[in-house]
């Protein structure tokens, strides 16, 4: 070992521990905070399928019977509407049949915070072209390091917020999920545009009737917890018409939709990414610097013992040395 070499070997020890616990620092307090934002860009589409469900036609009043279904919800961000701490999505939601009828249609946008997905009243938000209907609770989805207790999320079909409470952990997919609920209704979302006939809702003495549309909705959710990510979705939901005394006339849809086993496995692919992404910034990386910097402090420790110099040493006498020298 070189005299230069044992000069720079403290400074280079030194100087090792420095980075390594700068890069660690970095990892847990900055990269990791980051990857827990919720993004401004956003391009996301998700479909709940059911084999069969009855509907009906509000155009002719005839009813439908085991029709396969298809829910398709697509979500874009608006990055011009939001900042560093809120974000803009835009919502669409169309329920058709096989054959391309609609039979229902939902639009909302939503601004949020982008830590806690908590709805924010801002940024030209509505709900089905109502800028009125205030939007609170959760907007999207549950945030990253998501606990197992209740949240309160909105509901853009009843429009208003409800209890999203915690049932237990499950693993779907490979992945491991907290499994959340909420079941609400009947709620009145909406009044048909005029009267109807009384003989499609079964009041054939009537020619006429007023009539609205009430929504029960049973909505299961898996969500793996580290990164808030969903990565199925199972919705019980029942809408019928009812008469202004508030008697149920007529079923209008009902069905159990759920996420496709398909992507349900792609969703849990990108959610078990996510979360190695999140525990390797939050806890590996950090954890691996650190355990290197501890080895490098123990090697400036030997480094630094106190010892004497080659020219000491070479003055040192072994007892005894003279008398061996004499004879």
């Amino acid at each position: 070992m070189t005299d230069a070499f044992v000069r720079l070997r403290r400074p280079l020890l030194l100087a090792g521990i420095a980075f390594l616990v700068t890069v660690g620092a970095l990892f847990h307090f900055y990269v990791y905070p980051r990857t827990t934002v919720m993004p401004l860009e956003q391009t996301r589409v998700q479909r709940l399928v059911s084999p069969s469900a009855t509907y009906l036609d509000t155009a002719t009043f005839r009813l439908h019977r085991d029709v396969p279904v298809q829910n398709t919800v697509a979500v874009y961000g608006d990055p011009g509407a939001g900042d560093d701490h809120t974000a803009v999505w835009v919502e669409f939601s169309s329920l058709d049949t096989r054959d391309g009828e609609r039979v229902d249609y939902h639009e909302r946008r939503t601004a949020f915070d982008r830590r806690t997905g908590l709805a924010v009243d801002c940024c030209a938000a509505y709900v089905d072209e109502d800028p009125g209907v205030r939007q609170t609770g959760l907007a999207f989805r549950l945030p990253a390091r998501a606990e197992p207790r209740s949240y309160a999320m909105f509901d853009p079909l009843l429009r208003r917020e409800e209890q999203l409470r915690f049932e237990r952990e499950e693993t779907v997919a490979g992945v491991p999920t907290y499994r959340y609920t909420y079941s609400a209704g009947p709620v009145k979302t909406a009044d048909l545009p005029g009267p109807v006939p009384g003989t499609t809702v079964g009041m054939p003495e009537e020619e006429r009737v007023a009539v609205a549309r009430y929504t029960e909705i049973t909505r299961t959710i898996w969500v793996e917890p580290e990164s808030g990510l969903t990565v199925r979705t199972q919705e019980r939901r029942r809408d019928t018409l009812r008469t202004p005394d508030q008697v149920e006339r007529l079923v209008a849809f009902d069905a159990d939709l759920t996420t496709s086993t398909a992507e349900v496995y792609a969703l849990a692919g990108e959610a078990a990414r996510f979360r190695r992404w999140m525990l390797l910034t939050r806890e590996w990386i950090p954890l691996g610097c650190g355990l290197l910097a501890i080895l490098l402090a123990g090697g400036y420790a030997i480094g630094v013992r106190p010892g004497r110099s080659a020219a000491a040493q070479h003055e040192q006498q072994v007892p005894g040395h003279d008398l061996a020298n004499a004879g």
